[in-house]
């Protein structure tokens, strides 16, 4: 099986948690860093590990997004609220 990660924390979890259960992943040459296979049976990977990831990716998520707005808020002083962002048009 092949997963494909947005960045290198998300690997960096799901390799501890692959090693935790006793599954070896691995990369064949040339494949990204964000890239890790595993040789197992798909249903019971899914039920532990996978699901294990899914939760632990979550809390990082909110993790970085909670140190994100202290960042911005506190040591920059700013809003970096994307919504409020001016609307300009492109000129054709």
């Amino acid at each position: 099986m092949q997963y494909t990660f947005p960045d290198t924390w998300s690997v960096r979890i799901f390799v501890a948690l692959c090693r935790k259960h006793g599954v070896r992943p691995y990369r064949y040459p040339r494949q990204r860093r964000t890239t890790v296979m595993v040789r197992v049976r798909q249903r019971a990977f899914e039920a532990t590990v996978a699901a294990e990831f899914r939760t632990l990716h979550r809390e990082l998520i909110g993790y970085f997004d909670e140190m994100v707005d202290h960042l911005i808020a506190d040591a920059m002083r700013g809003d970096g609220d994307d919504e409020t962002l001016e609307q300009r048009q492109i000129d054709r």
